[in-house]
């Protein structure tokens, strides 16, 4: 069987998976290291008793409540740079917040949204960064960010394929978080709906 051989990220990332060192045990969690020297709180909450110092860890860094950098064991429903569906939880008056998998709820400025949310809607998003700050967002302002003209793709290569939205001809879906893409009616051979996250060719 093949071996997968874990390296040590080197340096940290927000919005990403990182591979951290675990450096040593605090108060308050766990400090895991990069390979430049930074590292990032793991809390508490998140701590296992397998968790020894000297082994490599990987985990997902985001920004807490208070912008203060930190890291967790669970996995948000999308990263930086990839797209979802998430359920709106919150609005206030600077813009709304919706679940992504994570205690703190992912927040999607107004000035990022296509029309004023609503509680209970579940929307597509794309994550990005803050560009005044390390904050990972949301984003439903999607267009810029997809190609049309695909690279690097050839006929029957596997592709990831997200669904988004339901046309006469078919599916529109986001292919590898890359491209814009349709599925024919007459291509699909299992049940579809919108925010099907499926494999396709």
């Amino acid at each position: 069987f093949p071996v997968t051989i874990r390296f040590q990220s080197p340096h940290i990332e927000i919005g990403r998976i990182n591979t951290l060192l675990i450096d040593r045990y605090s108060t308050p969690g766990v400090y895991l290291l990069a390979e430049d020297g930074r590292d990032v709180l793991l809390p508490n909450q998140y701590f296992e008793k397998s968790m020894t110092i000297g082994s490599l860890l990987d985990v997902f860094v985001y920004t807490d409540s208070e912008d203060r950098i930190v890291c967790t064991t669970l996995r948000p429903y999308a990263m930086l740079d990839e797209y979802g569906f998430f359920e709106v939880v919150d609005i206030t008056n600077i813009g709304a917040f919706v679940n992504w998998g994570l205690p703190k709820d992912l927040f999607v400025p107004k000035a990022l949204q296509k029309q004023p949310f609503k509680l209970g809607e579940k929307k597509l998003l794309r994550i990005i960064k803050d560009g005044l700050s390390e904050r990972v967002v949301g984003t439903q302002k999607i267009g810029k960010y997809l190609d049309a003209k695909p690279r690097n793709l050839y006929k029957n290569s596997t592709v990831n394929i997200l669904t988004y939205e339901e046309s006469p001809m078919g599916f529109k879906v986001i292919v590898n978080n890359l491209y814009k893409g349709l599925i024919f009616k007459n291509e699909v051979f299992e049940a579809l709906h919108v925010s099907s996250i499926v494999t396709g060719k």
